[in-house]
């Protein structure tokens, strides 16, 4: 058999390791982690191998030769331009003249080859995928497979409500040459993304074996320091360079290490090292070859690559150092710090925590280094979540932050752009508005400043105004009091989608920046009537006059000064008469009964968010809600959209009166994408939803509580399971595993259709837990739903 190694990696978000090196070239224990592969291809045998390379191929081709030395045989193949995964292997179409392997050069693994291939000869498809369990699935590509391991499902780095399992894709194939004729020779073409659903769709099957072992993707700093303790702690079964000298210490050949110097296991030094007078190294720590430990220098849980010299007194703890760096005395170096080949570090410099130094950088003696030498430092999961970015205000969103993530996002548009900026009239969010408007101008960008508005109104400025995306800055809702949130819009005026959030997060990562000349910078504009316009936009095409012949009495709760700015004149407009609280729901609901009013509505801070209470003073439920605004999108969109949660005899109901729905998930984008074009939607806006909910209620005379009298009844349930994040993926999977020859729904979470009513399974996106809804034909269904899948969760995780 032959073997095709993926080596055209860049690494990106390795930086600044592989800033002069190709990812498969980053050492492991002073080996290149391509040399761990395939030294894993010949234990199985495999030694005529094809390698792609398209990042500086010369320095892979320079290292491994011909293979010779490795006793294999390497046959090289360049892209002058990336072609994807599958693009890349088709240039070996020639060589590959029988079931071949394809594995990545830039990821490490100990699986067993002959099991995943003699399970690829039993099946007999056109390809076996290799897959693995993870505790966290969401940067992997996630498969699902029925009982004969058949794959049925792609699902490339979803997030928490779309994980159907925490089983991944690890870029390990076994496949038939007949399948690279599915696609042209130069084609950009991707293996998970185009070639194997393509294979699908035409009726072809493919299979995926679940493999058992280690497998780590390296895919950035903290997974490329960890991978190398892995090695250390004996959780990977390869060979380690030279010889265990004492348990859990390994020393290559020459090195020397003073009898005072003290080396915790589990340690590595590779050849020529020398450790210095009182120096202590370990435990979980890596220093490559021909390196210097000066006197009394601590190193922990640290890797260091080639011919650094760390001189006296030196302390890093959870370091990375590349090669030919030069650290002076008593320099210390923090948690998640990177340094870059050739730096220099002065003597009593302070890196602080996250600081990544790029290749050929001084700092100065005593200098404290708080941000990187020249990219951005922070590296964490996901800069993104389920509502933009979020954080403590002045804590963790500062500032500083802001404007580079801002500078990202302007390196990512057209020179030239116009983008809308609000925000929810917050004190410390106007304060990170002149930081935004900065970082736009300085990138060549116009900003069109809306000033203190709702997020609905953003959301409708950047469509009128024919902005290229929108930024709005509000703090967040009820119970996370001092969080604040940056929201980007698109051109559209909707939440960006998960593709636009990874491409501003990688920028973000290495401070990508749009500089152009003084002369080139944007312009400001301000844009101050846009309320006026929002307001009588939502007057327009409503019946105002059976509104005013009602004369509603409303009972309005809104903190927000600039939020009922917004909804008190339009109420006003219609004849309402208009009874103000700022008390809480409590209040508010007291207020309802003693005035007889009409209705009453809590909206929160930014005008999306809302509770509707009815004449009796009762509140209603988030799904009541929803179904209100349906109705009252009825006549003004052609589509409407039902999220996967809506009770089933609702959606019953709108399809027997003829109206057309689509489903969609529960996020804001989804909900917002079916009414696209609309100028206004009452969907994330609950000033426009209360202005035509009232003329539902004129038009038809009745209340809100006799509008939702009139539909069938339903009982629905919700409770939150608690479940540590790293079992999520696991408990999805197990979960499909039980219920996979029931009807289900994948929409959003994992929707489980059965006699007696739904259960609706999702993962939370930030928090440990996850939410469980049901619906039964009685109470008691619902609430037996709700603990059958409590249960389950509660027993998996």
């Amino acid at each position: 058999m032959k073997a095709v190694i993926m080596a055209g990696g860049k690494g990106t978000r390795l930086r600044p390791l592989t800033s002069r090196l190709p990812k498969p070239m980053v050492p492991l224990l002073s080996k290149p982690c391509m040399e761990y592969i395939i030294e894993l291809l010949k234990r199985y045998g495999i030694t005529e191998i094809a390698v792609t390379v398209q990042y500086l191929p010369q320095v892979i081709q320079c290292y491994f030769g011909d293979g010779s030395d490795y006793g294999v045989q390497l046959h090289y193949y360049e892209e002058t331009l990336p072609l994807g995964t599958a693009g890349s292997v088709k240039n070996a179409a020639d060589f590959l003249d029988d079931t071949f392997i394809v594995i990545s050069g830039d990821a490490l693994t100990d699986f067993n080859l002959d099991q995943a291939i003699s399970f690829h000869q039993q099946k007999g498809g056109l390809g076996t995928l290799v897959l693995h369990q993870v505790d966290n699935p969401l940067e992997f590509g996630v498969v699902m497979t029925d009982e004969t391991g058949r794959i049925i499902r792609f699902l490339e780095k979803p997030s928490w409500s779309e994980v159907f399992s925490d089983t991944v894709n690890t870029g390990i194939y076994v496949l038939e040459p007949e399948i690279l004729s599915f696609f042209d020779h130069g084609q950009v073409f991707d293996f998970s993304k185009d070639l194997f659903p393509m294979v699908m769709e035409r009726g072809h099957s493919l299979y995926g074996y679940v493999a058992e072992g280690y497998w780590s993707d390296i895919g950035n700093l903290a997974q490329y320091r960890k991978t190398q303790l892995d090695i250390l702690a004996g959780q990977v079964q390869v060979q380690i360079p030279g010889r265990e000298v004492q348990p859990g210490i390994w020393m290559g050949n020459g090195c020397q290490v003073s009898p005072t110097a003290k080396l915790e296991a589990p340690v590595f030094l590779g050849d020529g090292s020398v450790i210095e007078s009182h120096a202590q190294v370990g435990p979980y720590t890596v220093i490559g070859k021909y390196n210097r430990v000066g006197k009394s220098a601590e190193v922990v849980r640290s890797v260091v690559w080639n011919r650094t010299h760390i001189d006296q007194a030196v302390a890093m703890t959870d370091a990375t150092v590349t090669h030919d760096v030069r650290i002076g005395a008593g320099a210390q170096l923090a948690e998640d710090v990177v340094v870059g080949e050739k730096s220099r570090i002065g003597e009593k410099a302070w890196l602080r925590s996250g600081v990544k130094v790029w290749p050929e950088k001084q700092v100065a003696p005593a200098a404290i280094l708080d941000s990187s030498l020249i990219r951005e430092s922070e590296v964490r999961a996901s800069l993104f979540g389920s509502d933009g970015v979020s954080g403590i205000a002045n804590v963790e969103m500062t500032p500083e932050k802001v404007t580079k993530i801002i500078t990202a996002y302007a390196s990512l548009l057209k020179p030239g752009s116009h983008v809308f900026l609000a925000w929810d009239g917050d004190p410390y969010a106007e304060i990170l508005a002149r930081g935004v408007t900065a970082s736009l101008l300085a990138s060549g960008h116009c900003v069109q400043d809306a000033g203190c508005v709702p997020a609905p109104v953003a959301r409708y400025g950047v469509r009128r105004l024919g902005c290229a995306g929108g930024v709005y800055l509000h703090r967040s809702g009820l119970g996370t009091e001092g969080r604040m949130v940056l929201q980007f819009f698109d051109g559209d005026g909707l939440p960006l989608d998960k593709g636009w959030e990874r491409k501003i997060e990688n920028a973000w990562m290495l401070e990508e920046a749009l500089r152009p000349a003084p002369e080139g910078c944007g312009s400001w504009e301000t844009q101050p009537h846009l309320v006026e316009l929002y307001q009588r936009e939502a007057l327009q095409g409503i019946d105002t006059t059976d509104i005013r012949k009602r004369g509603f009495k409303v009972v309005l709760d809104v903190a927000n000064p600039m939020l009922f700015s917004v909804v008190h004149p339009l109420l006003t407009a219609l004849g309402c008469r208009v009874l103000t609280v700022i008390g809480g729901n409590g209040q508010l609901q007291q207020e309802v009964k003693d005035n007889r009013a009409d209705l009453g509505i809590h909206i929160e801070g930014d005008g999306q968010n809302f509770v509707l209470y009815t004449e009796e003073g009762t509140p209603l439920s988030q799904a009541e809600s929803m179904l209100l605004q349906m109705m009252a999108a009825i006549n003004r969109q052609s589509t409407i959209p039902v999220p996967v949660n809506t009770p089933s005899v609702w959606e019953q109901w709108l399809e027997q009166i003829g109206v057309q729905t689509v489903r969609t998930t529960t996020s804001p984008r989804s909900l917002l994408a079916a009414g696209q074009g609309q100028s206004l939607q009452v969907f994330c806006d609950a000033v426009y939803t209360l202005v035509t909910l009232l003329e539902v209620c004129a038009v038809q005379k009745k209340s809100l509580h006799q509008l939702l009298d009139e539909l069938p009844p339903v009982h629905l349930r919700k409770e939150q399971v608690p479940c540590p994040v790293a079992a999520k993926g696991k408990v999805m999977r197990r979960l499909m595993e039980e219920i996979k020859e029931r009807p289900l729904e994948l929409i959003d979470g994992i929707k489980v259709l059965m006699e007696n009513g739904w259960a609706l399974i999702l993962p939370d996106e930030t928090q440990a837990h996850f939410q469980v809804m049901a619906q039964g034909n009685t109470e008691q269904d619902a609430q037996d739903l709700i603990t059958m899948y409590k249960d389950k969760i509660s027993s998996h995780k």
